[in-house]
């Protein structure tokens, strides 16, 4: 049974879908304009000479014109949509918008009828055809619409006849680097590519605390803002992504997969019977310790998804005061799968 909050991400899709002419026609255009000014942009030296200083400003008002409508017509409107329709809660992070549906759309794979399958397909295609003809950035949009396609991934591949990939053509490329400056250098040689680079865990904290003589607190931001927008803790298709996480260490044996599986599971049953957590909390620990349960089980498990699930669980469990029984088993699954977990309060 379809409820309303896959409704309302169908609802979303109609808006993207009639406005897509308008977009493809007006609006990529303005934006393809733009990318060329802000290459221009980018080769100037205004700090050094006064006639770079002079061209830079005659460029700098030229895309702040041309960027004004795309902004006010394209940008706002589509975020404006997103919480209206409580799709994203507009948080920086916008893991709201995996949270705020994962939920809706396990309940639709465990209960559906001929009528629900025929109309999410529907609104695949209109999705898909939306990302094809229209995969373009709009000035930092594509932040969101990576987190769109993951959510919208989780159900649509569910709903599908063949083993292809539907979205591989919107998804970015990984890059792995050995450390935080590697991936600095690839992001700025690589401006113009959708791309992402992977860091592991361990390294990025050593390249974090070689620069100071006391400890510093591994708890970081979920993102840092240069310029562009490079995202630190989650694996998502953006551009520029900077991925944490590849530390995560799962068993390549069936044994040890089914001890980390049923330890889960024991986690699972604890918050399910846990009378202190508003039940907003309770279904998104569930729904993402869940599918890390589901994901280690795999013959190949995905340790970017159980990074992010693990993400999403952390960032509600850090303003929480757990009972003892519950703590313990949190930290036997972070500790189990080598995830941070220093925040959790016990």
């Amino acid at each position: 049974m379809i409820s309303n909050r896959v409704l309302a991400l169908f609802n979303f899709i109609d808006f993207l879908d009639q406005n897509k002419a308008l977009y493809i026609g007006k609006y990529l255009p303005l934006c393809d304009e733009i990318k060329i000014l802000d290459k221009q942009r980018r080769e100037l030296k205004p700090a050094l000479n006064y006639i770079d200083k002079q061209k830079y400003d005659v460029v700098q008002k030229e895309i702040n014109e041309k960027i004004a409508p795309v902004l006010n017509n394209v940008y706002k409107p589509i975020v404006d949509k997103l919480i209206e329709l409580e799709i994203w809660s507009g948080d920086s992070a916008q893991s709201s918008i995996w949270n705020n549906s994962i939920g809706a759309i396990s309940d639709l794979k465990q209960d559906f009828g001929e009528k629900d399958i025929a109309q999410v397909m529907i609104y695949k295609r209109k999705y898909l055809e939306f990302r094809a003809e229209t995969n373009s950035n709009f000035l930092s949009l594509q932040m969101i619409f990576q987190d769109l396609d993951q959510i919208l991934k989780e159900l649509f591949d569910f709903f599908k006849d063949t083993n292809e990939n539907e979205f591989r053509e919107f998804e970015a490329k990984t890059i792995k680097v050995d450390n935080i400056e590697d991936a600095l250098l690839g992001f700025m040689s690589n401006q113009d590519q959708n791309v992402k680079f992977s860091i592991p865990t361990d390294n990025f904290f050593k390249s974090q605390t070689k620069q100071y003589d006391k400890p510093v607190n591994t708890h970081i931001n979920n993102e840092i803002i240069m310029g562009h927008k490079i995202e630190v803790g989650d694996i998502k298709n953006n551009s520029g992504s900077i991925v944490i996480g590849n530390d995560i260490q799962i068993s390549d044996s069936l044994n040890g997969k089914k001890v980390t599986a049923d330890k889960i599971g024991e986690l699972l049953n604890l918050l399910r019977n846990d009378p202190n957590l508003e039940e907003s909390q309770k279904q998104t620990l569930i729904t993402n310790f869940d599918k890390v349960k589901e994901e280690v089980l795999e013959a190949k498990p995905d340790k970017s998804k159980i990074f992010k699930w693990l993400s999403n669980t952390k960032g509600v469990l850090e303003n929480l005061v757990l009972t003892h029984h519950v703590n313990e088993a949190i930290h036997w699954v972070y500790e189990n799968l080598n995830f941070f977990y220093h925040q959790i309060k016990g």
